[in-house]
């Protein structure tokens, strides 16, 4: 089934939910119309047209139908979850992770269309690796980063007094149990207990989304696991987290509960 869209043809040989091609067929018309109030050029890259402009001597090339491919399902030249775009001929490591309900692809590259389009671009709101584009004074003009995360020292005991379950079985059993919905129970390092209902590895939600929690650690500016912390997916808040590993009273996963006696009910 073919679809015309203002950059280009979208060719599917499988049957897409109309909603679902609907939406991405707006988003595309709203970059399209956003378009003719911006600094981008068309430029026809076959049969399909891509966005590029320079900054400071920087190129960008965003790529609107490419960014529709990966919101159908279809095969993209890009990795999934990443936006289809260049800087200098090279694939921009730019995406959102922070949010179950993740944004159509499209939709961010119309973001981003008025973003980088316009002549008195925001420096604080530029993505981090397309920072290259900004100039001396702007990046001097960027608030200063948050100060470095102290670090943990690995075994350091809890002042609570709580009995832990040993790490090593933690981590055993999210390895053992990936994809697997459970539920912890663990001490922040505040001292307070929480309890969470979680999810490990990589799977696709009920809008055929991916969530990847391996992808999210990675993403991460810091190693968790330097600080005994476990990237998952929280699934009532619908985002990601963290969990301690080192500091856990209980954990029910792949049918089996373990607990110490300081688990609180």
């Amino acid at each position: 089934m073919n679809h015309k869209t203002p950059f280009g043809l979208l060719k599917s040989s499988v049957r897409i939910d109309k909603k679902r091609i609907n939406a991405v067929q707006r988003a595309l018309n709203w970059c399209e119309t956003i378009l003719t109030s911006t600094l981008w050029t068309p430029i026809s890259v076959g049969n399909n047209i891509s966005l590029q402009r320079t900054i400071n001597e920087q190129t960008i090339e965003i790529f609107p139908l490419e960014a529709a491919f990966m919101d159908l399902g279809m095969e993209s030249r890009f990795t999934t979850d990443h936006l289809p775009i260049h800087l200098n001929n090279a694939n921009a490591c730019v995406r959102s992770i922070h949010s179950h309900s993740r944004p159509l692809h499209t939709d961010m590259i119309a973001s981003l269309i008025l973003l980088l389009g316009r002549s008195d671009i925001n420096p604080a709101a530029v993505p981090r690796t397309l920072r290259p584009i900004l100039t001396a004074e702007q990046i001097s003009s960027l608030p200063p980063p948050p100060p470095p995360r102290p670090r943990y020292i690995p075994g350091q005991p809890s002042t609570s007094g709580r009995e832990f379950l040993p790490e090593s079985r933690i981590l055993e059993l999210s390895d053992q149990n990936q994809n697997t919905i459970f539920s912890i129970q663990f001490e922040k390092r505040d001292g307070t207990l929480r309890n969470m209902t979680a999810r490990i590895g990589v799977w696709n939600d009920a809008n055929g989304d991916e969530n990847n929690t391996h992808v999210a650690e990675g993403a991460m500016s810091y190693n968790p696991a330097d600080y005994n912390l476990k990237a998952v997916f929280d699934m009532e808040n619908g985002q990601y987290r963290t969990i301690a590993t080192d500091r856990v009273t209980k954990i029910t996963i792949g049918g089996l509960t373990f607990r110490t006696a300081s688990f609180n009910e």
